[in-house]
């Protein structure tokens, strides 16, 4: 039997019973969002702050949220994930053009339904910002270039309805 191609999901990935009561149990945890300024990281058309929430499992992550000061209407969210040994950078050229984008750094071993969920309840918190457009909240995947298994997992998920 072949093996899926990269831009196929298995579609035991996508379980609507299995989400439902993950998402279920997600609900349950508070996520604590904490957000600090950095400076070192910002520019004149780029404010950046890192962030941190607890996950559905108690463990604490981290991410960067850039936007431009100078929009003062709601931005589109582009969110996009990161692996533990990559250095987190805002796209500025990104967020110049008008999007707020948010990047979330995954710890080292992270399961990949771990990392569905943090990227559901990312797309949860992204909703509270001030400059988000809550009805724009966007995956970095596309037809060209599909992106990680968990944006991808996230996209059809919520396309299907079963996030927040």
């Amino acid at each position: 039997m072949p093996l899926p191609s990269r831009r196929e999901l298995h579609p035991l990935l996508l379980e609507p019973h299995y989400w439902k009561l993950r998402l279920q149990q997600q609900r349950a945890v508070g996520h604590f969002l904490l957000r600090l300024p950095r400076p070192d990281l910002s520019s004149a058309g780029c404010e950046v702050e890192e962030f941190s929430f607890r996950a559905h499992d108690g463990v604490r992550l981290r991410g960067l949220i850039g936007r431009c000061p100078l929009f003062r209407t709601e931005q589109p969210a582009h969110i996009r994930t990161l692996g533990a040994c990559k250095v987190p950078d805002i796209d500025v050229e990104l967020v110049q053009s008008g999007r707020t984008e948010i990047l979330i750094q995954f710890p080292a071993g992270r399961r990949l339904e771990d990392k569905v969920l943090d990227v559901l309840r990312v797309c949860e918190l992204a909703r509270e910002l001030d400059s988000v457009d809550c009805d724009r909240v966007e995956l970095a995947t596309s037809e060209t270039a599909p992106g990680p298994d968990e944006l991808r997992i996230a996209a059809d998920l919520r396309a299907l309805g079963l996030s927040a």
